[in-house]
């Protein structure tokens, strides 16, 4: 599936804020994981109804990553910034670990500083990517099959990352052109695991407090969405909080707690890994763990 350049959004690909990834032919590749639905959905799409931690990546319906959600920050950055072409996404699907699908990279924009990417002394950078195409199969491919008809064997040790050369991307992309694409599919089942969740939980992101399906018309906010910096009021009240709060920044991405809090709106909330934006207030500047409140 190829990324429609033709729309009128003008927040979308190619336009500002987006730039063009321009990849090396001899850059080597990532592999990476994502949790899938497994037990009611016929596609190894990724976990949207999962409890306390809906997911959004990777977001077939925007063909982004990274854009609406906080998800492997690391990989995201070293794509951009060592021009890698291709992101590879395995699953746990039927008990086995397989190959569903990928992305070649066409553009990436660097998001706004958040508390939540806090590391080392400063914050890290957070890009985000969106595909130029993308290929999702059913079924997805065994790892045992991959190492038996290509060369790369070690795809079978465990990982949650890893990276593969250029000449094995080339061998995974072969595997790839002799299978149809289901990636109507897939964003399809996508949408059916938006109504279940609205159905019996009110919200289509119930951890989100999100109604909105995603696509290019939704995500606005995200593309644009406000920071400490970018608004001078919304800046002054995140730093009056930090001090009032003895807010501790080695905290405020703490990857063992799920609870939550915003500094702009003090809306406290519950998800297994940070949101972009508060959803209570939409700001994108302010959330923090809980934990980093008075250590």
């Amino acid at each position: 599936m190829q990324f429609d350049t033709s729309s009128e959004i003008d927040y979308a690909p190619p336009n500002d804020p987006w730039q063009s990834h321009d990849p090396s032919e001899y850059a080597d590749s990532y592999l990476t994981l994502y949790y899938s639905e497994d037990e009611i959905s016929k596609y190894p799409v990724r976990e949207v109804t999962r409890v306390n931690d809906n997911k959004s990546d990777p977001n077939l319906e925007t063909m982004s990553y990274g854009l609406c959600s906080t998800c492997t920050r690391g990989i995201r950055s070293g794509l951009v910034k060592n021009s890698r072409p291709y992101l590879f996404f395995c699953t746990q699907y039927n008990g086995e670990r397989h190959l569903a699908g990928y992305y070649h990279i066409g553009w990436y924009s660097k998001g706004k500083p958040l508390f939540t990417n806090y590391s080392n002394g400063a914050i890290q950078d957070d890009y985000r990517l969106v595909a130029d195409e993308m290929k999702w199969l059913y079924p997805p491919i065994k790892f045992e099959t991959i190492a038996d008809q290509t060369d790369v064997d070690e795809i079978q040790s465990g990982f949650r990352k890893k990276l593969i050369s250029a000449e094995q991307t080339d061998e995974l992309l072969r595997l790839f052109r002799d299978r149809e694409d289901y990636s109507e599919e897939y964003i399809n089942e996508i949408r059916r695991l938006e109504r279940i969740n609205r159905r019996y939980h009110e919200f289509r992101y119930p951890t989100w407090e999100r109604n909105q399906l995603f696509d290019w018309e939704s995500v606005q906010e995200y593309v644009r969405m406000s920071a400490a910096q970018g608004d001078e009021e919304i800046k002054a009240t995140i730093e009056q909080k930090v001090d009032d709060l003895n807010v501790d920044l080695d905290l405020a991405s703490s990857e063992d707690t799920s609870n939550w809090y915003c500094l702009v709106c003090d809306h406290e909330f519950q998800n297994e890994a940070p949101l972009k934006l508060c959803p209570k207030c939409n700001n994108g500047g302010g959330i923090i763990s809980s934990e980093a409140i008075n250590p």
